[in-house]
């Protein structure tokens, strides 16, 4: 791996460079210098200069290699700081401190002086030599060998002097690569942290708010709902349905599972704590009735509020014939808190017999529109308006989005709507029963 501690990042990536400078310089041979074969005028010295310039012309692809690397290592590490704490970035800062100390890479000028000044005499004086010796008829193989050994031994000592200058010269490379994406990626990261700690900071009850991402779309407050869930989920929630220390290391797993760049950005960041919170709560709620509800948490349902207003409004515009609710959320096998309760307002509410997931209040105002339809067309208007939003059975909320197109439809008078309302009253009144 090329980066497993962030501290020493530079130092991580100062060996890597040096492992790719030894390995590059192994290109420059004495075969390739020298060749014992060779055609014309021998400059051996023109041409090991022009295969250590090579070397240094290769060097931004080696660092880009190492870079690449160095991000995939820091992505894994990431990934673990993230699981054990979303709110940390030690790895960004740390390893943008080690990185940004290494120094800068030489530009051309500064290679060319490089390579210069670490021929000396001997080397200079082994390769005219050796020039020399090629281009002479009377050679002989003896000699021919102790000029090319000792060539070979100067090159190796020029290669060992101008390793650490190549080395150093990658590490330069990987560091203006590196250190300003490190200290980008840490300054977005404090960024998102901040945001996320303001968001938690001015966090308050929602209260009547209800968000409709909970499966209930009516009823439930929502300390009621937090309790169900922390009912279900004990680990992530207190038994007030207040979030433990345990949720965030369960929302930077989350994180840490995905794409790692959301927490680099504030808004992203929000919505995917925002994500994971409904996702979380709707986990919990998975298979509760609105009477499973609050049979787990031991709370009474709402009855003074939502019960008790359903009831008097069914009360008021039935006066004429009967009226009868069945409870779709209290199937006839389970409990009796929210049948009894709703006993209490609604004498003829009963069981139902079928599964469905119609909500209770939506049932109701199925049950009653077509009375609030004849008493006041543009009364319904009004109400429909609130509770489209809420309505969560798709066949219910068709007609109701349907009534509502009828009495917000230019030129449509009072008369007209209620003859409208009459003609298709009993047929929508009959879907809503049919689909109990």
């Amino acid at each position: 791996m090329t980066i497993t501690d962030p501290n020493h990042a530079g130092a991580m990536l100062e060996r890597n460079a040096s492992e790719a400078a030894r390995r590059t310089l192994n290109t420059v041979s004495l075969g390739a210098v020298a060749p014992e074969s060779y055609a014309g005028k021998l400059h051996s010295q023109d041409r090991l200069q022009g295969l250590v310039q090579g070397t240094f012309d290769r060097a931004s692809s080696e660092a880009s290699l190492i870079a690449g690397s160095a991000r995939a290592d820091i992505d894994i590490i990431r990934r673990r700081e993230l699981k054990a704490n979303p709110f940390a970035s030690d790895l960004f800062g740390n390893a943008y401190s080690s990185v940004r100390e290494l120094p800068g890479p030489l530009d051309a000028a500064g290679t060319k002086a490089a390579i210069v000044r670490l021929i000396d005499r001997s080397l200079e004086d082994a390769c005219r030599d050796v020039d020399r010796h090629a281009a002479s008829k009377l050679k002989t193989q003896k000699g021919t060998d102790r000029r090319r050994r000792r060539l070979k031994a100067e090159i190796d000592a020029f290669m060992q002097k101008l390793l650490p200058v190549l080395a150093a010269h990658i590490a330069g490379l990987v560091r203006d690569e590196l250190a300003d994406e490190l200290g980008r990626r840490y300054e977005a990261c404090q960024r998102a942290q901040a945001a996320l700690r303001r968001l938690c900071a001015e966090a308050r009850d929602p209260g009547e708010d209800i968000p409709g991402s909970h499966r209930f779309s009516c009823g439930p407050r929502v300390e009621v709902v937090l309790k169900a869930a922390a009912v279900r989920r004990p680990d992530l929630l207190d038994r007030n349905g207040r979030p433990t220390d345990a949720i965030w290391s369960a929302f930077g797993a989350e994180v840490a599972a995905g794409n790692l760049s959301i927490m680099e950005n504030p808004q992203e960041a929000i919505n995917a704590l925002q994500r994971f919170l409904e996702s979380t709560v709707a986990d919990a709620l998975d298979g509760l009735t609105l009477d499973g509800l609050y049979a787990v948490t031991g709370e009474p349902p709402e009855a003074p509020s939502w019960i008790g207003r359903v009831a008097a409004r069914l009360q008021a515009v039935t006066r004429e014939e009967p009226y009868r609710v069945r409870l779709a959320q209290v199937p006839a096998a389970t409990g009796d808190v929210l049948y009894d309760q709703v006993l209490h307002h609604i004498q003829t509410a009963n069981r139902s017999e079928e599964p469905n997931r119609l909500q209770l209040v939506e049932l109701t105002y199925a049950f009653c529109a077509d009375e609030v339809l004849r008493a006041d067309p543009r009364g319904l208007e009004r109400v429909l308006a609130d509770i489209l939003p809420h309505v969560s059975n798709p066949k219910l909320a068709e007609a109701l989005r349907a009534r509502q197109s009828q009495l917000t439809s230019p030129g449509s008078d009072r008369d007209g709507a209620i003859d409208r309302a009459k003609d298709n009253g009993g047929s929508s009144h009959r879907t809503t029963r049919a689909e109990l």
